[in-house]
């Protein structure tokens, strides 16, 4: 039961980031622009909740008297995919006048089932298997990790540049948890997942869109939501191979839950508890980050202290 309740928190998250997007598109716009002054940046919520309440007054649920702004919470909520109920999101279907194949994609994304370049992980995992023998290594890799106001990894994109060590059609992404849902955004499709064999690793297997010779490039970009249970080992650890050329890495937090301290820290190697180098960095508008060069095989990133 607790991996089909993983499955939907994921699945909440990705309904409300597409939700999110969705409502961003022209048809939808027009719909909340009418009830805003704001043409560019994030989703206006006070205008969002205008045409849910439109829609409620119309229909008869609510009466005329009924004021908007307390629909605004709930939109928040929805849209940032820490709450977005059947009822809730209905309503939003309802309100907007969403095409069919909109609405279906939001339930579909809200189960926890697959769409299109998604992949719900705990749902998707085949068994235990070795780790696949490497045919491609990274050459550029840049990060982007936020942290949510609940103190757990919320949201993970990751850009690399990949070049073929051997013929090849297919890269495996690695990471240590299975509540998280994976979104290839270019360059393949998730086609499955399993736990690497021995380890608590998880593994994601991404179909790339043209298979590559040996040395062959491809860019590939993809986004994991997180929904833990409870709040991981404050850190963010980057494991970097001796070929990576150029590293870039970003961790942003919640204004909710900025961390008292933040140390930048460099590891020996994946399995060391401890690091071996660490220093204080300063967050400006909830984020810090790092460029380097890799002089060999390293890990990088940050401890924090709330």
């Amino acid at each position: 039961m607790a991996r089909e309740v993983g499955d939907r928190t994921v699945g909440v998250r990705w309904a409300g980031e597409r939700l999110a997007e969705l409502l961003g598109e022209p048809r939808y716009r027009r719909r909340w622009q009418r009830f805003s002054s704001v043409r560019r940046g994030a989703l206006p919520r006070a205008a969002v909740a205008a045409v849910l309440a439109a829609h409620l007054v119309e229909t008869g649920e609510v009466g005329w008297e009924h004021r908007p702004r307390s629909l605004e919470n709930r939109v928040g909520r929805a849209l940032n995919g820490d709450r977005l109920s059947d009822r809730t999101l209905e309503l939003f279907v309802a309100a907007f006048e969403m095409t069919d194949e909109h609405a279906e994609e939001l339930r579909t994304l809200r189960r926890g089932r697959p769409v299109g370049g998604r992949l719900v992980v705990a749902g998707a995992l085949d068994g235990e298997r070795p780790m696949p023998r490497r045919t491609v290594r990274t050459l550029q890799v840049a990060e982007h990790h936020e942290v949510g106001a609940d103190r757990s990894p919320r949201l993970h994109v990751t850009r690399q540049l990949l070049e073929a060590v051997e013929a090849t059609d297919r890269h495996h992404y690695v990471f240590d948890t299975d509540h998280a849902a994976v979104a290839v955004l270019t360059g393949g499709t998730p086609v499955g997942a399993f736990r690497v064999a021995g380890t608590p690793l998880c593994a994601v297997e991404i179909l790339l869109d043209e298979p590559l010779l040996p040395g062959q490039t491809t860019h590939l970009e993809y986004r994991t939501a997180f929904a833990y249970p409870e709040p991981p080992a404050p850190e963010f650890r980057r494991g970097v191979s001796a070929g990576v050329r150029h590293l870039a890495l970003t961790v942003r937090f919640d204004p909710a839950a900025l961390p008292g301290a933040v140390l930048r820290a460099r590891w020996h190697g994946v399995d060391a508890t401890e690091p071996a180098e660490e220093q204080p960095v300063q967050l400006v508008g909830g984020q810090t980050s790092l460029a380097a060069v890799p002089d060999g095989a390293c890990v990088l990133g940050w401890r924090w202290r709330w």
